[in-house]
């Protein structure tokens, strides 16, 4: 939560009234999409309610397989593996956090509107599938996989971390982070290497028997339809980026234009 506090906190250092009218403006968006965000259940309409529906029952069906997925991936690690699986120490709140303050405190420094509100987009996502997630993790109280109890097992409304396996809070912040950058771009090699980085942090979350196979399943659904969620927002204002390729003495470069 620190880091979404500082989002709005840090640019004041740049105050100046047209600087105070963009932030407000900003903040009032953030304000107005949470709103449509948590009550947009009310609206959903038969399609959005059979959507909803199939993710749960596909979770629910998952948890079949979650002691074996378990047992797999405890039983094949290795210093290679654990390289690889290293990425939920990275790409996560810190990562998170730093690229927000610097997207937005660039776009306001040098009035880039559209980096400008690629952080407020990342903000608003992240943030909403947290939430989402941390009520969810509190209200349930299913225990971590390294409790060695029963996949069913939980101890509903308690704030120990023992017992707030599902979602997976990792897993939900990247597939919304993710979600909000592939839709930068209209490339598909790109919108792949974002959600491939957003699933290697789910499947490391299992690696590291902190979470079930299906906490990761619900938590990449949270994401990625919270991320969604502000893109759709957003759409009337959308600015291509553009990925460029041009040669150099070396081989070649990537040059990504916003």
């Amino acid at each position: 939560m620190k880091y979404f506090i500082l989002f709005f906190f840090f640019p004041l250092a740049y105050s100046e009234a047209q600087t105070d009218s963009i932030i407000s403006s900003d903040f009032k968006d953030f304000i107005n999409i949470s709103a449509d965000y948590y009550t947009s259940p009310f609206r959903f309409d038969s399609e959005e309610w059979i959507k909803f529906s199939a993710i749960v029952g596909i979770t629910a069906l998952s948890t079949v397989a979650d002691k074996e997925i378990k047992n797999f991936s405890q039983k094949n690690q290795s210093g290679f593996s654990n390289s690889i699986f290293s990425a939920d120490k990275y790409y996560y709140a810190e990562f998170v956090g730093a690229s927000i303050l610097a997207f937005y405190g660039y776009g306001l420094i040098e009035d880039n509107n559209k980096i400008r509100k690629l952080a407020v987009k990342l903000t608003e996502a992240t943030f909403l599938a947290s939430s989402i997630t941390l009520i969810t993790k509190t209200v349930i109280g299913r225990a971590r996989p390294y409790m060695e109890k029963n996949q069913y097992y939980t101890d509903p409304f308690t704030f120990n971390n023992d017992y707030n396996s599902f979602p997976s809070g990792h897993t939900t912040l990247v597939f919304a982070y993710s979600t909000v950058m592939a839709n930068e771009i209209d490339n598909v090699f790109w919108k792949i290497g974002w959600y491939s980085l957003a699933g290697l942090v789910g499947y490391s979350r299992i690696y590291h028997n902190q979470h079930w196979f299906s906490d990761v399943l619900m938590s990449g659904a949270i994401g990625y339809f919270s991320g969604e969620f502000v893109n759709s927002h957003h759409s009337s204002e959308k600015e291509e980026a553009q990925i460029k390729l041009f040669p150099t003495p070396n081989g070649f470069a990537l040059q990504i234009v916003f």
